[in-house]
């Protein structure tokens, strides 16, 4: 037990030591959690050159994608195709290049704010053979409302208070590719209906990440979602955040009750 216990004491130490992007995060945190530091702001990380507008945000996306790795999967190509819907400010496709340098990536970012920030991390650090769209993944190609918070996420809503964006209905864009080596959706509250439209498209897709979202006071429908996985051969793996005493202390953010990551593997 206490030479478990002496091993588990010393893994910060090996990862400050033996983990790059772990080093680079923590020079980060120290940049960005500086009061005097203006947004947007330019900084350097892993020889990559960043363009950020938010920090919490950026330090939140960068130890999940960077350090945790939660995109990370196998491809005997030397360049995997994937298309990242709800790419925000450019994270996780810096992240697929890092692992893919010759991946072709098509990203979709609806916030007009966040999209520029996308656009000019792609350019500043260029980056070949990634489309931009600043648009919303949808089951149709009508306007819809968009309500944005300007940091790490936004999304459709009926109220025409909020501001209207363009959509594209990922269906039809999928049927421009044979094979989709990683699907990534993380579109705030939208992935069931979005999935519902494109499971006739799902055999193309070879890796598939889901985030899924509950709204407070509004039916939960993750076994439909789950149902559309395993029709269409699908293995999957669930991971998930939770409080302390979830009975209890139940969380609540941006009106989602439950927020899930779904991994799924073509069998």
């Amino acid at each position: 037990m206490f030479n478990k216990l002496f091993r588990q004491s010393l893994k910060p130490w090996n990862r400050t030591l033996h983990d790059k992007a772990y080093r680079a995060w923590l020079q980060l945190f120290d940049v960005l959690n500086n009061e005097n530091l203006k947004f947007p702001t330019q900084q350097k990380a892993l020889g990559l050159d960043w363009n950020i507008h938010n920090g919490q945000a950026f330090l939140n996306q960068f130890e999940t994608i960077f350090i945790d790795q939660l995109y990370k999967f196998e491809c005997d190509l030397k360049q995997p195709l994937i298309i990242d819907c709800g790419a925000n400010m450019g994270t996780s496709v810096m992240y697929f290049k890092w692992l893919f340098p010759n991946a072709e990536i098509h990203a979709f970012e609806p916030d007009a704010t966040i999209f520029e920030v996308l656009e000019t991390n792609v350019k500043k650090n260029h980056l070949k053979s990634i489309h931009l769209h600043n648009k919303a993944v949808w089951i149709n190609n009508n306007d819809m409302f968009f309500s944005s918070n300007n940091s790490q996420s936004g999304k459709l809503v009926l109220e025409a208070k909020d501001v209207k964006v363009a959509c594209l209905r990922l269906k039809d864009y999928m049927k421009n590719f044979k094979s989709i080596d990683l699907l990534k959706l993380d579109i705030e509250g939208a992935e069931l209906i979005v999935l519902h439209d494109i499971s006739s498209e799902l055999n193309r897709v070879n890796h598939l990440f889901i985030e899924y979202h509950s709204t407070v006071h509004e039916p939960q429908k993750l076994s439909q979602l789950l149902q559309i996985l395993e029709d269409e051969n699908f293995r999957y793996y669930i991971g998930g955040n939770h409080s302390t005493s979830p009975f209890i202390n139940k969380v609540i953010e941006e009106g989602m009750d439950l927020t899930l990551d779904i991994f799924a593997t073509r069998i």
